[in-house]
């Protein structure tokens, strides 16, 4: 399998761009996810617990939206 290594890891900030509310939300990493995309390629995501919306959510942030301070 190729994949590059993640560039975060559980108990890191990580910051995203939300379409749904129209603002960066920010959240403490979970855990690390790696699914199979095809027969030779993990693609890595991020999990995290954050407010959307008013409502308390389990997010699975993708390796390249993830941001390391809120630009």
């Amino acid at each position: 399998m190729i994949t590059l290594p993640p560039k975060f890891k559980v108990g890191d900030t990580i910051y995203w761009y939300c379409s749904e509310d129209d603002c960066v939300h920010h959240a403490v990493v979970q855990y690390v996810n790696f699914a199979k995309v095809g027969e030779h390629y993990l693609e890595v995501n991020y999990e995290v617990e954050a407010i959307c919306k008013g409502e308390k959510r389990t997010l699975f942030i993708d390796d390249y939206d993830a941001m390391e301070c809120e630009y």
